[in-house]
């Protein structure tokens, strides 16, 4: 009996295995800390996806993916696809009163900052400060509080493909004179052996206050909100996979760019 019961047992955990809900861990973030173009394993998504797998008990498998932001919205209209969305806050997809989307706890905090050319620092003081300046950031990122400016053409936007081609702009020939960069991506930059962090000029007033870091989650999805909800726990008893990122040599970004 025991030895029947031991032969069922691989086909017990396939049929399980099988079973799970493929949930895809989505980010528009295509640069460190978050994701490494070309090292699928690599970056805090992975990371996270990870330990989600190793705590759902193959009641979901999670992957780490990496979509564009104007598609990833359109996928989140798409009940067909199951997408989870990490390190998001509300303000970045229209939901301030967290109507349109289930949030869950924070996975982290993090604060945005104005970045400049050491040759040339600016310092912030509100979105005024920054008239009849240029700015470079990733395509279809979204910065409510520019975009009046944006509109009177009081403030012109420069799309780059990722953040470090806005940072290496600045300190190369200067066609920029800021960027917006989050605490965490910058901190992570500066391990990047392409980017001289020293040529960098950091403005002393955050563009704005500290804020969490969470994952939006669709509302047909409750009980899988739920299973997140409830892995926040063991994700912040242990914070060694919010590890600094590694120094990496990323061959697949561009060492210039612009649109």
């Amino acid at each position: 009996m025991r030895l029947k019961y031991l032969l069922l047992l691989p086909a017990l955990a396939l049929r399980f295995a099988q079973g799970a809900e493929t949930v895809q861990l989505a980010t528009y973030y295509d640069y460190v800390p978050w994701f490494v173009p070309g090292q699928p394993s690599a970056g805090l998504n992975a990371r996270l996806a990870s330990k989600l797998n190793s705590l759902a008990g193959g009641r979901y498998r999670f992957e780490s993916v990496y979509i564009p932001r104007r598609r990833l919205d359109v996928l989140l209209q798409n009940e067909k696809v199951t997408l989870v969305v990490p390190w998001v806050h509300p303000r970045f997809f229209d939901d301030p009163g967290r109507t349109r989307y289930l949030w869950t706890g924070a996975l982290m905090d993090d604060e945005s900052l104005v970045v400049s050319s050491r040759a040339a620092p600016l310092e912030y003081d509100g979105p005024d400060s920054l008239r009849g300046k240029r700015f470079g950031a990733p395509s279809g990122h979204r910065f409510p509080d520019l975009e009046p400016l944006i509109a009177a053409g009081e403030l012109t936007r420069v799309d780059v493909p990722q953040i470090k081609n806005a940072l290496q702009m600045l300190v190369s020939n200067r066609r920029l004179d800021f960027t917006i960069v989050d605490r965490s991506a910058l901190e992570a930059l500066r391990n990047d052996p392409f980017m001289d962090a020293a040529l960098l000029h950091v403005a002393s007033r955050p563009r704005t206050a500290s804020y969490e870091r969470s994952m939006l989650v669709p509302l047909d999805k409750p009980e899988l909100y739920r299973f997140l909800q409830g892995a926040l726990e063991a994700l912040r008893r242990d914070r060694t996979w919010l590890a600094p990122h590694p120094r990496v040599t990323d061959k697949h970004a561009p060492a210039t760019a612009g649109k």
